[in-house]
């Protein structure tokens, strides 16, 4: 079985160490190390962007060099866009499943903001990940962390299949197809208030009609909608009526009622 280990050295912005736990914290990954040289704690401002991930943070391993880091990872991915003259193999994000060991830590190393990992920091690592972006500019520290969980994530490799379970089921009417009565009802009262040239026209309903089967809206979708145009006769029919009502008033006023 692959367990995964987020191994930071030395992040300059503490924001981007909270941004990474909530990163971890979605895709199910709990092992993070913080390399600091100067420091033994986390940042306390790191929690600041933890959003219900502080327990991460709390569980943090900091470390001051990548040695200690990885001294307990039976395989380690080093994260960088640069090109190094190294014999280390290198691959793409999207290729990255294919690279992994059967089982055992596998720790993913990512580098500063500034200016990544350096080349000794490299030479630690198996193999050289780089995330394909088309642009020129390389993605934010915490960008490439959460790109890289869910890469791992769709691949299969996380184990977090029950973190969906508690989360609330849609109600019936809100994913079943709305039957032909439904339709047929709306039709009916589109009809009966249709005007101009548009009333009595049976090509009209025939292309509504056809219209909203080849959408297969669900139950709720048909009460909206019906809900909608109700809404908008009603307003019509109370504009109209202050328009006669204004109307009366003019003519009661000249003296014409």
């Amino acid at each position: 079985m692959l367990n995964f280990r987020i191994v930071l050295c030395e992040p300059e912005h503490p924001h981007n160490v909270g941004f990474v736990a909530r990163a971890m914290h979605c895709n199910a990954i709990q092992d993070l190390y913080i390399v600091y040289p100067k420091r033994d704690t986390v940042n306390p401002e790191s929690y600041r962007t933890a959003h219900n991930s502080a327990e991460i943070l709390d569980n943090a391993k900091v470390v001051h060099t990548l040695s200690e880091a990885l001294s307990t990872a039976q395989y380690a991915i080093a994260f960088s866009r640069r090109r190094f003259d190294t014999v280390i193999p290198h691959t793409s994000l999207p290729n990255i499943t294919e690279k992994l060991p059967k089982d055992g830590t596998v720790a993913l190393v990512f580098g500063r903001e500034s200016c990544g990992l350096s080349l000794d920091e490299i030479d630690h690592c198996a193999i050289i990940c780089e995330i394909p972006v088309p642009g020129q500019m390389s993605l934010n520290l915490a960008q490439a962390v959460t790109t890289a969980c869910y890469e791992l994530c769709r691949s299969g490799l996380l184990d977090n299949a029950g973190l969906r379970t508690d989360r609330v089921p849609l109600k019936r009417g809100r994913v079943e197809k709305a039957n032909m009565g439904q339709i047929e009802n709306f039709l009916k009262y589109l009809s009966s208030n249709l005007t101009g040239r548009y009333q009595n026209n049976t090509w009209t309903e025939s292309a509504v009609r056809e219209f909203l089967q080849r959408l297969e809206p669900t139950r709720f979708e048909m009460s909206a909608l019906l809900g909608l145009v109700k809404s908008l006769v009603m307003r019509g029919q109370e504009d109209a009526r202050r328009i006669v009502q204004k109307k009366e008033a003019e003519w009661k006023a000249k003296g014409l009622m």
